[in-house]
C-alpha cells in the first residue's frame, strides 16, 4: 500500500470516528434532552399529588372540626335537658313537701319541717337582734356577713328580692272575686 492510500484511509477512518462521535453526542444529547423532559414531567405530577394530598387532609381536618363541634353542641344540649330535669323533679319534690305541710302532713314533707325549723330559728334571733340592737344592730349584722361571705350574701339578696317581686305581684294581682265583678 502506499502512503496515498494510507493516508486515504486514515482520513477515511477519521471521518468515520467523527461521524460516530458526533452521532454518539447527538444521540446523548436527545437522551439526555427526554431524561430532563421525564424529570420535569415527574416533577410536575408528584407537585400535582402533593397539592392534592394537601387539599383532602385540610378538607378532612374541617369535616373532624365541624363533626367535634356539632359533637360538643349536643353533648352540652343533652347535659343542659339532663340538668334542667333534676332541677324540675326536685322543684317538684320541694312543692309536694310544701303542699304536705299546708295540709297537715308533715311526715309526708321530707325534710322540709327541719329546715322550716331552722328558718324560724334564724327569724327569731333576728327579731331578738332587732329588738337589743334596734334597726344599726341588723345593718351592722348585715354588713358583717356581707363581708365575710359576699357570694353567700348576693345568692341571698337575689333570692329575698325574687321572693319579695313574688308577693308584691301577687298581692297587686286581682283575685278570682275581683275579676268576676269586673266583667
Amino acid at each position: 500500500m502506499s502512503i496515498e492510500t494510507q493516508s486515504g484511509t486514515e482520513t477515511a477512518i477519521a471521518d468515520e470516528a467523527k461521524s460516530s462521535v458526533a452521532r454518539v453526542a447527538e444521540t446523548a444529547g436527545s437522551e439526555a434532552s427526554n431524561v430532563a423532559a421525564t424529570a420535569a414531567e415527574g416533577a410536575r405530577e408528584v407537585a400535582g399529588e402533593a397539592s392534592m394530598q394537601t387539599k383532602a387532609v385540610v378538607s378532612q381536618a374541617r369535616q373532624q372540626v365541624d363533626s367535634l363541634i356539632t359533637q360538643t353542641r349536643e353533648e352540652v344540649r343533652h347535659q343542659a335537658e339532663n340538668r334542667s330535669a333534676q332541677a324540675a323533679g326536685g322543684l317538684r319534690t320541694l312543692s309536694e313537701q310544701v303542699a304536705a305541710l299546708a295540709e297537715g302532713r308533715p311526715d309526708s314533707a321530707g325534710s322540709l319541717p327541719r329546715y322550716l325549723e331552722d328558718a324560724q330559728e334564724h327569724v327569731r334571733e333576728l327579731a331578738s337582734r332587732l329588738e337589743q340592737g334596734g334597726p344599726q344592730g341588723v345593718v351592722d349584722d348585715v354588713t358583717r356577713f356581707a363581708r365575710r361571705r359576699p357570694g353567700l350574701f348576693l345568692a341571698g339578696a337575689l333570692g329575698a328580692g325574687f321572693v319579695v317581686g313574688r308577693v308584691v305581684r301577687a298581692s297587686s294581682a286581682p283575685s278570682e272575686s275581683d275579676r268576676g265583678t269586673m266583667q
